[in-house]
């Protein structure tokens, strides 16, 4: 990118954003070592109470921006397994404790808040660390890669003092609250039609995306429309099955460029278009529509929301760009508008259809209730079975 690019897609992100979160995003990217906020020479040693793991691109422009725009300077220990990640994000935001490792900061007495914001393949495991030592922990999504990280991590949730948090910001955008509040007020109308159109980033095939241990792009990217689905036919009730179709592009990169249409019992049609051929110069965009009943709503790109009601027309704006970042990297410190059963059944939709993808299957279908019912058997059976305890 030339300069005159990288001034012109900042100017770009200053409208999408704001001045204060496109700049932290260009800071992100560079991390140079001269800068320092002024509001760390202020800090207020109180409160100091939240630690992260992962200190990568989004942990520094997303989760400890939000955290400390509403919360000021409470960091206490950053990790990263690249050393220089966890310094340059404990510089700029003023973390207490670099750690070593990941014992730094579960065995740290202070902490009480844990966000995890790793590769995907580690999201359980610290998640549950975090869990079984009596934190609250915010894992981002996907909250597990494979079934049984995701038994393991129920299992913890079930027995755990402190509480989870999914990082799937989507069902905390104002746009889609807006449609959750117009829904709401309707009669049961049937079936939800519901079409999704993203622009992803281009990534290299050997991008650690991709890789099948870390969920490839249907865990890291598809899982965030499998998960809005899910909440948005809650606001009805789910349906029993699930029929799946897949159409992909190219088989040799079956997590790309692919197609994903729903279909269920109780007449509901969705289509997801994840495409990447190109690198979007304002990051991943996406289209959203839906049609319920009388309520037809038209996202576009979480920037605006267009409502029809019959001859009512309604258009809400959005500056900055409103995701759902804010609300739920929040999500601690306010009453979650997420019932973990939610997480769990579109955890568990999105698995199965990462294993479809895994070997190029185009058509299946996936029984809601039975799927349940097996990890709810799974959970238990992990709750009830002794530990083994080493010999000495």
């Amino acid at each position: 990118m030339t300069q005159q690019q990288a001034i012109q897609k900042l100017w770009r992100f200053v409208g999408i954003y704001g001045w204060q979160r496109a700049l932290n995003k260009a800071v992100a990217r560079k991390r140079p070592a001269w800068i320092r906020p002024a509001w760390i020479r202020g800090m207020n040693p109180r409160g100091v109470e939240v630690s992260v793991v992962g200190c990568g691109q989004f942990a520094f422009s997303c989760i400890c921006f939000f955290i400390q725009k509403h919360k000021g300077t409470v960091f206490l220990t950053a990790f990263d397994t690249n050393p220089e990640r966890a310094a340059s994000l404990g510089r700029y935001y003023g973390f207490r404790q670099i750690g070593l490792s990941a014992r730094d900061v579960f065995d740290n007495p202070a902490v009480r808040l844990l966000y995890v914001v790793s590769n995907h393949a580690s999201h359980t495991p610290y998640a549950v660390e975090g869990l079984k030592r009596g934190l609250d922990v915010y894992v981002e999504k996907p909250v597990s890669v494979s079934y049984e990280q995701l038994v393991e991590l129920s299992a913890a949730q079930r027995s755990a003092m402190g509480r989870l948090f999914a990082g799937y910001n989507r069902p905390y955008s104002a746009a889609i609250q807006t449609i959750r509040e117009q829904v709401a007020t309707r009669a049961p109308a049937g079936g939800f039609s519901l079409s999704y159109f993203i622009n992803g980033h281009l990534i290299p095939d050997d991008h650690w995306y991709r890789d099948p241990d870390e969920g490839t792009r249907v865990c890291g990217n598809l899982g965030h429309w499998i998960d809005l689905t899910i909440h948005i036919w809650q606001w009805r009730s789910l349906p029993d099955w699930v029929d799946i179709q897949i159409a992909y592009a190219n088989l040799n990169e079956p997590d790309d460029n692919l197609c994903v249409t729903f279909t269920t019992n109780k007449h509901d049609v969705v289509s997801m278009m994840l495409t990447a051929r190109t690198e979007p110069f304002e990051g991943i965009s996406e289209s959203i529509n839906l049609q319920y009943g009388d309520v037809i709503a038209r996202i576009d790109d979480f920037r605006t929301l267009t409502l029809w009601q019959g001859n009512h027309r309604r258009e809400c704006r959005y500056q900055p760009k409103d995701v759902g970042h804010e609300r739920a990297v929040m999500q601690p410190y306010h009453i979650s508008n997420r019932d973990w059963h939610e997480v769990s059944v579109s955890t568990l939709l999105m698995l199965y259809i990462k294993d479809m993808v895994l070997e190029r299957r185009s058509a299946s279908r996936f029984e809601i209730q039975s799927q349940v019912a097996q990890l709810e058997t799974d959970i238990n059976q992990t709750l009830t079975t002794p530990v083994a305890v080493a010999s000495t």
